[in-house]
């Protein structure tokens, strides 16, 4: 692998473009078309907006190196060629990196927090780069909550973006008081796209453990398949993905009542089917490449389910 390709390996420079793109999907497909009519005279500025996209992809990087950092023994024996801290990257350098990205990250968010005059919005950049350390050294290693942890985070990468937007909007009682209203329907759609992040991210990292069961038994981890065997737990995530469908055909009916045939015939062409498909894949995959393959395409499904926010700004 070249040094470039190491270095995308090693931020996750994927993962990174997804956040990034998530985030202003969520800014100019829904909050500026619907909430604000294409009005955004009181809607956050985008410099401030930009900075929180930044803050995000600073704790989430540093986030990634010290992972690395943890996962030095697992790594030579699950991605010996993708090893890169501890071979190219000293140990000590990778932790100076996640401390530098993640005191800037906390930073940025404590410069948001004042900006919307809200503290504890601060106190969640450097809560999570101390939860990334956590996971990375100890939650990684434990039965579901390293899973947990995981999915829970990508969630928030939605539901940060329409807390700061409330808190912001609060700042002007006048448009405040008109559009509260549509900040409880508006909450609602959010969440319903943090639940999908949700969902596929948890079984997705369990499909993760499943790769990777060979060297993470040898470092004594207690990952979902490790300690309940892979049987069981491609059926807890063929579990995980029916639950998923079936909040995902909800939708679809809210969509189809709604006449929002785009988005519905789109959602159901790129998520609901290959969602479909992985439950095959599920119980027909054996090996590591097969199960890397079946992490590919959950992330694809993420990226699917997030660009049918530009088809609701289309359909509106």
């Amino acid at each position: 692998m070249s040094k470039a390709g190491r270095f995308i390996t090693f931020i996750r420079l994927p993962n990174l473009l997804i956040i990034v793109l998530t985030q202003f999907l969520l800014r100019c497909c829904l909050f500026a078309p619907f909430l604000y009519n294409g009005d955004t005279e009181v809607m956050t500025p985008f410099l401030d907006f930009t900075l929180l996209c930044l803050a995000t992809l600073l704790i989430t990087t540093g986030g990634y190196i010290i992972n690395d950092y943890f996962d030095i023994r697992i790594d030579e024996i699950n991605k010996p060629s993708q090893l890169i801290v501890g071979r190219i990257i000293p140990g000590r350098t990778a932790i100076k990196w996640h401390l530098l990205l993640t005191t800037l990250g906390s930073l940025l968010g404590f410069y948001l927090a004042f900006r919307v005059r809200v503290l504890s919005f601060g106190l969640i950049f450097p809560f999570t780069g101390v939860l990334l350390w956590f996971y990375s050294a100890k939650y990684k290693r434990m039965l579901f909550w390293g899973n947990f942890i995981v999915a829970f985070l990508s969630a928030l990468v939605v539901l940060i973006v329409y807390m700061y937007e409330f808190f912001w909007l609060r700042l002007h009682p006048d448009f405040f008081a008109d559009l509260a209203p549509d900040l409880w329907w508006f909450g609602k759609l959010f969440t319903a796209y943090a639940l999908f992040a949700f969902l596929v991210t948890f079984y997705r990292e369990i499909i993760k453990d499943m790769e990777d069961v060979k060297g993470d038994a040898r470092v004594g981890c207690h990952t979902i398949p490790i300690v309940f065997g892979i049987n069981k737990s491609r059926w807890i995530v063929t579990a995980l993905i029916l639950v998923t469908i079936f909040l995902l055909a909800y939708s679809l009916l809210v969509l189809y009542n709604l006449t929002l045939m785009l988005v519905f015939w789109y959602l159901l062409a790129t998520t609901l089917a290959p969602m479909i498909y992985l439950i095959y894949r599920v119980f027909k995959s054996n090996t590591p490449e097969e199960y890397h393959i079946m992490s590919n395409i959950c992330k694809i499904i993420m990226v699917a389910g997030v660009l049918s926010m530009q088809l609701i700004a289309i359909s509106k």
